[in-house]
């Protein structure tokens, strides 16, 4: 794979791994576990909790939510990682990633979140740009 898409695979990776770390905080501060946390947290428990209010979902509800979203975050992260270092295209790291944000404007959409879902038709469209950036540079 060339440096392109080497760099490509490494910033998606890193930036996924952020964010899976990133939204386990989320759940420990918003569950009181350890709300020291919550500098470093995503805000994307309180997000959930607006986004679904309509249904009334409960805190345990949200963190199990949050939680399967961070381990998708930690699967795209490793692979995109692993494909940086092995020199190898991930195509399993992409699908994951697109399959993810594909949800989330979904949902946002389904439940009226459109402000957030633009959000994540923009992360959508930039991972699906990255993925042709890096076949195109050879990834």
């Amino acid at each position: 794979m060339s440096s392109v898409g080497r760099t490509i695979h490494a910033v998606l990776g890193l930036w996924h791994g952020l964010a899976s770390i990133q939204n386990v905080f989320d759940i420990l501060a918003s569950t009181a576990v350890a709300p020291s946390l919550r500098p470093v947290a995503s805000k994307n428990f309180q997000l959930i909790g607006k986004l679904l209010e309509r249904v009334h979902p409960s805190k345990e509800n949200v963190a199990v939510l949050l939680s399967v979203v961070a381990a998708i975050e930690a699967v795209a992260s490793v692979a995109f990682l692993r494909g940086a270092v092995e020199g190898e295209g991930s195509n399993d790291a992409f699908a994951v990633s697109l399959v993810l944000f594909g949800a989330f404007f979904l949902i946002d959409d389904a439940f009226d979140g459109y402000e957030i879902g633009s959000d994540h038709r923009a992360i959508f469209t930039l991972v699906a740009a990255s993925y042709a950036a890096s076949k195109t540079a050879g990834a």
